[in-house]
């Protein structure tokens, strides 16, 4: 169950010398972004991932209208979840769920779901993957390993940007995921222009605007499905399809960059529309279940 390190190494030096020109400029996405990415994607030898699994560790219930301008009274139940990417060799985690401490903080006070079980297999699956990938800096996804009891031994495998790791030291969210330099230094610490590939068919993509250190996941599988996954641009796909931010009070209380989070999701939409992307955000629990019964997500981790 090992991937091969040395693929890894070709992903960062190609990064260095082939995926250099701007893809993000100031109207947005450049044309040719997808085309660069799944050339990036290409470029890094070894098989496909064959199937995508999730965890959800935890519930966060907010109306509609904290998610979407415009959004009525009904209930929206936010999926607190990581995913895992399963290859003929070993699996990459995506993000990192986190413990019940930190999911009591975004209850604003409020009691809500959070299963133990389930961040316990969490933990046993970001042991035994190869690598750990991070959407962003907030608690929800990145906790799982700073806050984690093996997260020296997480923290060696987990990629963090330099703008994520300087987020997470010197103004993280809240404080209990705020990283020493001694934590700091175990990381393994990117720094990209517009696009990285990371493994076969695997490709980051600077994304910043929900927070400074964003960045999205598209994924490459075994018989040319293409997933892209936004993170946090969009918490619902009504989001992307409806080409509406969050609410005017959510978007100042997160420190969001507006003009920036609607260029990329118009570029999301496009390829949505254009080239059948499937999108995956984060938190979309009724999406989420959806792709369940049709098969494009698995409710399980592949454990050692």
């Amino acid at each position: 169950m090992k991937l091969i390190q040395n693929t890894w190494v070709i992903a960062l030096l190609s990064a260095a010398i082939i995926f250099t020109s701007s893809a993000v400029g100031a109207q947005g996405y450049a044309e040719d972004l997808l085309s660069r990415v799944r050339a990036a994607a290409s470029s890094v030898p070894g098989p496909l991932a064959e199937s995508i699994g999730f965890a959800k560790v935890a519930e966060s219930h907010r109306p509609y209208s904290d998610i979407i301008e415009g959004g009525s009274d009904e209930l929206f139940i936010s999926a607190r979840s990581a995913y895992q990417l399963r290859f003929p060799n070993g699996t990459i985690m995506l993000d990192s769920g986190m413990d019940e401490e930190v999911h009591t903080y975004y209850g604003f006070g409020r009691i809500e779901p959070y299963w133990q079980e389930t961040n316990n297999l969490l933990q046993q699956a970001l042991l035994d993957a190869q690598k750990i990938l991070i959407t962003h800096e907030h608690g929800d996804h990145v906790a799982g390993v700073v806050r984690s009891p093996n997260r020296d031994e997480l923290a060696a495998k987990t990629l963090l940007t330099e703008a994520q790791l300087e987020t997470l030291t010197m103004r993280p969210q809240l404080p209990q995921i705020q990283i020493s330099p001694e934590l700091a230094s175990k990381f393994i610490v990117l720094d990209y222009q517009d696009i990285l590939p990371v493994a076969p068919g695997i490709v980051l993509i600077k994304a910043p605007g929900h927070t400074h250190g964003h960045q999205m996941v598209y994924a490459q599988l075994s018989g040319d499905r293409e997933f892209l996954f936004i993170g946090d641009i969009g918490w619902s796909l009504d989001n992307i399809t409806k080409l509406q931010l969050r609410p005017e009070g959510t978007i100042a209380r997160i420190g969001e960059d507006p003009e920036a989070l609607m260029q990329q999701m118009i570029w999301i939409k496009d390829r949505m529309d254009q080239d059948g992307l499937i999108v995956i955000p984060s938190h979309d629990d009724l999406l989420i279940k959806r792709y369940v019964a049709e098969g494009i997500l698995e409710d399980s981790l592949v454990i050692q």
